[in-house]
C-alpha cells in the first residue's frame, strides 16, 4: 500500500482552496464573480464555473483524505488537463487580461504550477499497482463510463479546437474565449471518465465519481436557476439538460453501488469488537 505523502497532501490543499475560492464567488455570489476570477462573466456563466471549481474542491479534499495513492492516482491527470488548459487557453487570449490585477497573476501562476506538479505525481507514481479488493465495478458502469468520456472528449475538443462554431451552437450566449476556457472541464471530464472505466474495484473511483457528480449537479442547479436563459424550442438546450441529467444519473449509480460495496466489506481484525 502506497500512501499519500504529507507534501502531496500540502498540494491537494493548495488545489482546494483556489478551487474553493473561486467556486464560493462563482456560485454563491456570481455578481460579484471579478472577486476571484481574472475577468467577468455573466451569472450563468459565473455559477457555470463554480461548479466547475465546487468539483475541483471535491476531487482535491477527496485525496486529501486518503490514504492509499491508488484512491486518487486518477485524479491527478485530471488535475493536470484541467489546470494545464487554462494556462494553454490563456495564453491565447492574453489581450483579454488585465495583468494589472491580482487574479490575473494568481490565475497565470497557478495554472503553470499546478499541472507542472500534477504531471511529476503521475509520472513518479505510473508503476504503483491499482487498487483491488473492495468490490469490482459493475458490469454496467464500464461502458457507460467510456461513452461519457468519449461524449466529454468530444465537446472539450470541439470547444479547443473550433471556438467560434461552437458559440454558434452553445445553448446560451457564450464568448471565444470562454468556449475555449469551457474545453477545460470537459476534458478533465473525459480524462476521468475513460481512466475509471478502466479500474478494477471501486477503491480507485470513488473520489473522481465523487468530484464528477457534483459538478454534474452543480451544472444541472446553475441551468435550472437560469432556465430563462435557454430556449425551449432549441434541440441544444434539450441535448444539455438531458446529458448532464444522465451523467448525474450514472454517477449517482455509481456512487450507490460504491456505497453498498464498502458496506459490506468485512471489518479488519483490529476493527472488530
Amino acid at each position: 500500500m502506497i500512501p499519500v505523502t504529507r507534501a502531496e497532501r500540502i498540494y491537494f490543499g493548495a488545489v482546494a482552496l483556489l478551487a474553493a475560492w473561486v467556486g464560493f464567488w462563482g456560485y454563491a455570489l456570481p455578481s460579484r464573480v471579478e472577486h476571484a476570477l481574472p475577468f467577468t462573466v455573466p451569472p450563468l456563466h459565473a455559477r457555470f464555473l463554480g461548479a466547475m471549481y465546487l468539483s475541483g474542491v471535491t476531487f482535491t479534499v477527496g485525496c486529501m483524505l486518503a490514504r492509499r495513492w491508488a484512491a486518487v492516482r486518477i485524479v491527478v491527470p485530471m488535475i493536470a488537463v484541467w489546470t494545464g488548459m487554462l494556462f494553454v487557453v490563456s495564453v491565447l487570449h492574453l489581450d483579454d487580461f488585465d495583468f494589472g490585477r491580482n487574479q490575473t497573476r494568481i490565475w497565470f501562476g497557478a495554472y503553470l504550477v499546478y499541472p507542472l506538479i500534477a504531471v511529476v505525481l503521475a509520472y513518479r507514481h505510473r508503476g504503483d499497482p491499482l487498487a483491488g479488493g473492495d468490490g469490482p465495478l459493475p458490469g454496467w458502469a464500464r461502458p457507460a463510463l467510456l461513452v461519457q468520456g468519449l461524449a466529454a472528449g468530444g465537446l472539450g475538443l470541439a470547444l479547443l479546437a473550433a471556438p467560434g462554431g461552437m458559440t454558434g451552437v452553445w445553448p446560451w450566449a457564450i464568448t471565444t474565449l470562454l468556449a475555449q476556457i469551457y474545453c477545460a472541464p470537459f476534458l478533465s471530464l473525459a480524462a476521468g471518465s475513460i481512466l475509471s472505466a478502466r479500474q478494477p474495484s471501486f477503491a480507485s473511483v470513488r473520489v473522481p465519481v465523487a468530484g464528477m457528480l457534483v459538478f454534474a449537479v452543480g451544472v444541472l442547479s446553475a441551468s435550472t436557476i437560469h432556465r430563462g436563459l435557454f430556449d425551449a424550442s432549441d434541440p441544444a438546450a434539450w441535448l444539455w439538460f438531458g446529458g448532464f441529467g444522465a451523467m448525474a444519473g450514472l454517477l449517482a449509480a455509481i456512487a450507490a453501488a460504491s456505497l453498498r460495496a464498502a458496506a459490506r466489506r468485512p471489518l479488519h481484525p483490529a476493527q472488530r469488537p
